[in-house]
C-alpha cells in the first residue's frame, strides 16, 4: 500500500448454513507474508462481509489460521466491523486512492 506495507485480503466464507453455522475459512499464512492479512468474514449466504480481522503478520505464527465465530480474545482483539480503522492507518495518498 502506497510502498508503506502490504496487505493481502481474503474471504471467509461461510462453512455451514444453519443456526449454529461456524462462519469461517482457513487462512494460508506462509507463501505470502504480507505486513497485514485483511480477513473479511461472509455472512451465512455469503454475499456480504459480516466482519473482518486485521491480522498483523508480527503475530501470525504458523501457516494455517482457522477464523470460526468465536475466536476467543486472542483473535477476536483483532475483528473490526468495518475497514475504517485500517483506512485511518494508511499513509495519506494512499488512504486517498483507497476511497475515490
Amino acid at each position: 500500500m502506497n510502498d508503506e506495507f502490504t496487505v493481502s485480503v481474503v474471504l471467509a466464507r461461510c462453512l455451514q448454513r444453519t443456526s449454529t453455522a461456524t462462519v469461517g475459512c482457513s487462512i494460508w499464512t506462509g507463501a505470502v507474508r504480507p505486513d497485514i492479512t485483511v480477513a473479511a468474514r461472509m455472512d451465512y449466504e455469503n454475499t456480504q462481509p459480516l466482519d473482518y480481522y486485521l491480522l498483523p503478520a508480527l503475530d501470525l505464527s504458523g501457516e494455517k489460521l482457522s477464523l470460526v465465530e468465536d475466536n476467543g480474545l486472542l483473535l477476536d482483539c483483532y475483528r473490526f466491523d468495518d475497514l475504517d480503522y485500517l483506512i485511518s492507518r494508511a499513509p495519506e495518498s494512499g488512504a486517498q486512492g483507497m476511497c475515490s
